[in-house]
């Protein structure tokens, strides 16, 4: 005859404990999550929560965000399994992290850890096109040029995404496409000009704006860069985090100190994971060349504690002994891409 346990789990102080006899070795515990952004916000909309395990039985949805991205989720756990269990955020365009929930039990702290959900922006340097979005005209030549594509023949990549755009000129996703493979032959201006061309046949056509401001903080064109990033922000401000470092750059470039430290500190912000640590090292520059030798001196050294390894440390290392005297010398790169 299978026994029965009653648990008590407090959602929290002073409220009125769930006891619930079950049957066998499982009880239930009311977990208490929330689900954020990088920059520590709220979800732009409800989120759903998932229970992801090493065995098809244990996984399982749950609960559904509310307005504030918090939830409860009233589990049944088995302390006898020895599946492996993870919570986590789901929620089309974002990736989210992971807790793992496989030691769960009747002693362990019903609130877990914030979910962190990090928009799923485009690579740069690759090319995300779904199918349906290749107009008809334009796909033999497409489908042959990402076949090129996968063996690195950027010859014959270009000259099939160049036949595509001929074969449907306005189509944005394909200028964009070959704007990337542009680049990677290191053809700036012709790369520049596909990316303005996806961006004129679609001005929602963000990631042409993202590829643009960072072709033109290689290229040195500052008003272009900040341009492109003004505009990519004011779409969308959430999209591609690393936007705000392209902003903070250009606007140090144009002089536009205090812009610049604005968007340094939005780029900090927003990487709520510490995937853009040369923020630190932008934001500490800026606050030199403002004449604050003390919160420059905090930031940098601080990206040299998040980046130890960068290949540029040695010099930015060096930099910090001539912090805010005249003859600095030359100053590593602010941005390198």
């Amino acid at each position: 005859m299978a026994r029965k346990r009653a648990i008590c789990v407090c959602v929290a102080v002073g409220a009125v404990c769930l006891i619930r006899p079950v049957l066998g070795d499982t009880y239930q515990l009311i977990l208490r999550g929330k689900v954020v952004m990088q920059d520590g916000s709220a979800p732009p909309k409800s989120v759903g929560i998932e229970r992801v395990c090493s065995d098809t039985y244990g996984s399982a949805p749950g609960p559904i965000t509310d307005k504030k991205g918090e939830y409860l989720w009233r589990m049944e756990v088995d302390p006898m399994r020895t599946r492996t269990c993870r919570v986590r955020a789901t929620l089309v365009g974002y990736s989210s992290t992971e807790i793992d929930i496989s030691a769960l039990n009747s002693y362990s702290n019903p609130d877990l850890p914030p979910l962190v959900l990090t928009a799923r922006g485009a690579d740069p340097n690759s090319i995300s096109v779904l199918e349906s979005e290749v107009p008809g005209k334009a796909q033999p030549e497409w489908k042959t040029a990402m076949k090129a594509l996968d063996s690195s023949n950027f010859p014959e990549a270009t000259r099939h995404m160049e036949a595509a755009v001929k074969a449907v000129p306005k189509f944005p996703q394909g200028w964009n496409a070959l704007g990337i493979i542009y680049e990677k032959q290191d053809r700036r201006a012709d790369a520049k000009e596909a990316y303005q061309h996806a961006i004129d046949q679609d001005p929602k056509m963000l990631p042409a704006y993202l590829n643009l401001a960072r072709l033109s903080i290689k290229a040195k064109d500052w008003d272009a860069a900040n341009k492109a990033a003004d505009t990519l922000i004011k779409a969308d401000k959430r999209l591609f985090p690393e936007i705000y470092l392209h902003a903070a750059v250009a606007k140090y470039q144009l002089k536009d100190l205090a812009g610049a430290e604005a968007s340094a500190q939005e780029a900090i912000r927003a990487d709520g994971l510490h995937r853009m640590p040369r923020s630190e090292y932008v934001l500490g520059r800026i606050l030199e060349a403002k004449g604050d030798t003390t919160g420059a001196r905090e930031h940098i050294s601080k990206y040299l504690e998040m980046a130890p390894n960068a290949p540029d440390a040695a010099q930015i290392k060096a930099s910090l002994e001539t912090l805010g005297k005249a003859d600095a010398g030359a100053q590593p790169e602010l941005e390198v891409l």
